[in-house]
């Protein structure tokens, strides 16, 4: 999966023009590569430029190994992201709001019991972060944001011994703790600006 992502971003690199008349990227695709090795995280980002302060993000997340406490799970979710710059150029600071969609899903074993859970949850919340580009248009992006989550935890079946198995699984290890009720926001990405 890793050296398909890596493939895409050069693939898309290579085919990409400057359309800017001033030669001024309105564009940047990023990985999260430290998501990778870290928390077995694919993070993949998308920022577009528009009216000079304007730019609206886009991101997708897949963790596929959720484990721990002898529960399994995988998480999808995808973020839209408004980021107002503070000079008319993608290489600068930002400021915005976000909104998270992500949905967990898995099974696991309680004791002798075996259970599903599905976890939908919506986060909204404030980011600020730095884009720096260089002149070939390698770009580095450092954020952190926080907001308010809204979770609803389907556990199937439920009784307090797979309550107690799933509450272990959430905070068995940093991958699981920051998909599951976690309203913070955090990139540190490396892509390439056009």
């Amino acid at each position: 999966m890793k050296k398909r992502i890596i493939v895409l971003i050069v693939i898309i690199m290579g085919f990409i023009k400057t359309t800017s008349a001033q030669n001024e990227p309105k564009h940047a695709i990023n990985i999260c590569a430290i998501a990778i090795p870290v928390m077995n995280m694919y993070v993949l980002n998308y920022e577009y430029l528009y009216q000079k302060r304007h730019g609206l993000a886009a991101r997708i997340e897949f963790a596929p190994k959720l484990k721990g406490a002898n529960t399994n799970g995988t998480m999808f979710a995808g973020v839209l992201n408004y980021r107002w710059h503070f000079s008319p150029e993608l290489k600068n600071f930002f400021v915005g709001p976000y909104v998270r969609y992500r949905y967990v899903y898995g099974s696991g074993i309680a004791e002798t019991k075996k259970y599903d859970y599905k976890v939908p949850e919506v986060n909204l919340g404030l980011n600020a972060g730095y884009r720096w580009v260089s002149k070939i248009g390698i770009n580095v992006v450092l954020s952190a944001g926080y907001g308010y989550s809204f979770v609803k935890e389907n556990i199937s079946p439920y009784d307090s011994d797979i309550n107690t198995a799933f509450s272990k699984f959430k905070n068995a290890n940093n991958t699981n703790n920051a998909v599951l009720d976690a309203p913070f926001y955090g990139e540190v990405s490396i892509g390439y600006a056009f």
